[in-house]
């Protein structure tokens, strides 16, 4: 072989590698992040917003992690202990993967039945619903459905123990009898229910979920209907007579809003005392318990409403909820207050963290921050976008993350932009946070989820930038840098089309800056919050741009999936020619799609590989940008979302998953075809889930699920013509086919 033939098959073969070792990305935290002068230990770690806090053994290795379950989206997080030199938490990524599916509003674990392994108690339809930790060190961590719906024996008879959605209730032993009990307002109401465990009473084990009503009026105290505040001795239904009521059922309760309640012996008396959030206030309540057993009279006997009083007390917008768990690994138990109202509360520092400098027999909760975890994370609010681009013009991409929102006290939010220097080098990035509210986006009054995209539209050698808005429409920045960094004009409102008509996507523009028919001039691609991608093709000049719709519907593209709302996020990329799409979304999938080049116009349709590909899933405001941020020849991809910070991934190239993807059609076989009756469905390496059929027009034909590694279809009741299948694999890959009948 020759000198150019051998280089010829080198190159070849690096192009070869370059495409199939893109797309198998595996999660990397190993880029460093700086913030003044602290190495961000977390700083993919994704971000936090309205966190509950439990802790457990998660990977059976001796020592305690962190359970973190957020309000937002549902989302769960687990960060694991981990040591080198000091103790730290890590994201163990897509940590979710292992608890059930479908956990919503609350989510707690606690051991019921004493075996050493914390369990899951989370909202059922009306109450509670218990999964058993089932799992060890050699099968790791398992769960088995141990009650659907946790019950009580009420007085007029057995029923769903009653838990709203939006409270937190005390699952605690209350009695001191080794069970778990439970304490929890009735359906809102203004008094606490104590609900004793049946299980050491009648089987002297703790591990039934048995339960009775013992007291309509635990600790003898009511709070009002209409705000926080808490009369102790109460007199009134259900708490009257000299002991406290015992259950009865034939007088209405009074309903309050939403409560969350931690119960702990904060005085060391050996009776419970609590503390208490409530859905409208910022503060918390703490009542100490004036009795002596566990089972005497014993009511509050005074409150704290400035809870900690001897420190900076907790003033939460909104809804605080108190969590008890040691998070500084001194062995004793600190104080964790988080908001629990969604969307009207702190998420940007919303992790309020009370050292307890005394024991955990009598502690004392210190304030020592409000953003415990997140302080090491990348977190930028609700909904974080990541952008590239040279900001300084050193020749190194920087990082820009826009967001949804971040709040804004009191009870106000804002949009923001914040800018991640890249101080390290072409091979070995390392970004250095600069600021917060880059350009002070926030006092533009642009709107929520101001996302820019930047390219050099002008032809002057630097990088332009274009923000889409709230209400649809797009603003323009000329940068006019004269090499030193960039330097943006005034702001042009309303960026026009070429008729000069302003450009309006009708909702929250999402747009990219994107050579996308590969003529050389970059096009403008848009996405908004019906789900829709809008296609604006660049028939101007290099000095001077000129955007043309042609596509109101790109690759006939609509995440919205008959709803209301889809906020697509477009990211196009190219690799040896080809161009690809990611897309995400409200529901924080990623949408991967192909056989995008030449099929640009209106009608026409992109190939959806995957919609949820690699199971890259933040839950909710998924957004991507793609890059070889470190010139190694493998893709790197970041990932922005709900919780507020970026997960960042790169492509394997041993990771075989790239090359099922991009040789998808390898996977499925069809024929006979064209067939005038039955055609046969073969899988190969990936079984199927599922297939739909659709005719021409885009009319569901049939639809049934995939048992088998073969399946005949008869589709002899159809007319002659074409039909087109949609073959989901069990990888939730989508392998899209054509069949004739005739």
């Amino acid at each position: 072989m020759g000198f150019s033939s051998k280089i010829l098959l080198i190159i070849l073969l690096i192009c070869n590698k370059l495409l199939y070792s893109q797309f198998g990305f595996e999660f990397d935290d190993s880029i460093m992040v700086i913030r003044g002068s602290d190495t961000l230990k977390n700083a993919w770690g994704g971000g936090l917003n309205y966190a509950q806090f439990s802790d457990f053994d998660y990977d059976f290795d001796g020592d305690i992690d962190l359970f973190v379950f957020d309000r937002s989206k549902n989302n769960i997080r687990v960060f694991t202990q981990e040591n080198n030199g000091e103790t730290y938490y890590k994201l163990a990524y897509n940590s979710k993967n292992k608890f059930p599916d479908n956990i919503r509003y609350r989510a707690s674990l606690i051991d019921y039945d004493n075996d050493g392994k914390k369990d899951l108690f989370t909202q059922g339809i009306g109450g509670l619903k218990v999964y058993k930790n089932t799992g060890n060190a050699s099968i790791g961590l398992q769960w088995e459905l141990k009650k659907e719906l946790i019950f009580s024996q009420y007085p007029n008879g057995y029923s769903n123990l009653i838990v709203n959605s939006s409270d937190i209730p005390a699952i605690v032993d209350v009695d001191g009898d080794s069970d778990i009990d439970i304490l929890t307002f009735h359906q809102g109401g203004t008094n606490l229910e104590y609900h004793q465990n049946q299980s050491m009473e009648l089987y002297g084990i703790p591990d039934s979920l048995i339960f009775i009503l013992k007291n309509q009026c635990w600790g003898k105290f009511s709070e009002d209907i209409n705000t926080n505040s808490i009369t102790l001795n109460e007199t009134n239904y259900p708490c009257q007579g000299g002991e406290i009521a015992n259950p009865e059922n034939n007088k209405k309760i009074n309903r309050h809003a939403g409560s969350t309640v931690l119960a702990l012996d904060y005085d060391n008396s050996g009776v419970l005392d609590l503390i208490i959030g409530d859905i409208s206030f910022t503060n918390l309540n703490l009542l100490i318990n004036g009795g002596t057993t566990v089972n005497s009279d014993s009511p509050m006997i005074s409150i704290d409403n400035s809870f900690p009083s001897n420190t900076n007390p907790v003033n939460i917008q909104l809804f605080p909820a108190a969590y008890l768990l040691d998070v500084d690994f001194d062995f004793v138990k600190d104080l964790i207050v988080c908001p629990n109202a969604k969307n009207i509360s702190f998420n940007e520092n919303s992790v309020f963290f009370y050292k307890n400098i005394g024991s955990n027999e009598n502690p004392t909760f210190i304030f020592n921050s409000n953003n415990l975890l997140q302080k090491n994370m990348i977190e930028h609010g609700t909904g974080s976008i990541p952008i590239f681009t040279d900001i300084n013009e050193d020749g190194l991409k920087d990082m820009i993350i826009s967001n949804f929102y971040r709040y804004k006290p009191i009870l106000e939010k804002e949009s923001t932009l914040a800018y991640y220097q890249n101080i390290g080098t072409l091979s070995n990035p390392v970004f250095s946070y600069v600021d917060y509210d880059y350009l002070n986006l926030s006092s533009k009054n642009y709107g929520l989820r101001s996302v820019p995209t930047f390219g050099d539209i002008d032809g002057d050698n630097d990088n332009d930038m274009i923000i889409g808005t709230e209400i649809g429409k797009l603003i323009y920045y000329e940068n006019m840098s004269t090499g030193n960094g960039a330097v943006y004009s005034n702001e042009i409102f309303d960026y026009q089309d070429y008729l000069g008509t302003p450009i309006n996507v009708s909702a929250y523009a999402y747009p990219q800056l994107f050579d996308l028919n590969n003529d050389g001039l970059l096009d403008l691609i848009i996405g908004n919050k019906n789900g829709k991608i809008f296609y604006y093709e660049n028939i101007g000049t290099l000095t001077q741009p000129s955007f043309q719709l042609i596509n109101s519907m790109l690759g006939n593209i609509d995440i919205s999936n008959n709803i209301p709302d889809g906020y697509a996020s477009p990211h196009f990329f190219r690799i040896n020619n080809e161009t690809y799409l990611f897309i995400g979304g409200v529901d924080g999938k990623l949408r991967y799609y192909n056989n995008i080049d030449g099929n640009l116009n209106q009608g026409q349709d992109f190939t959806l590989i995957s919609d949820n590909y690699l199971n890259i899933n933040v839950e909710g405001y998924s957004s991507f940008a793609t890059n070889d941020i470190n010139q190694d020849g493998n893709l790197n991809l970041f990932v922005g979302q709900d919780l507020g910070g970026v997960f960042h991934f790169e492509a394997n190239p041993n990771n075989n998953a790239s090359i099922i993807k991009l040789k998808q059609n390898d996977l499925v076989q069809i024929f006979p075809n064209p067939t005038n009756k039955i055609f046969t469905i073969i899988f190969k390496e990936v079984k199927g889930k599922e297939y739909i059929i659709e005719n021409v027009n885009g009319d569901k034909i049939k639809k049934s699920e995939i048992l088998s590694e073969r399946v005949n279809v008869n589709i002899d009741n159809l007319p002659k013509g074409i039909y087109f299948i949609k073959i989901k694999l069990k990888n939730d890959i989508i392998v899209n086919k054509k069949i004739v009948k005739y």
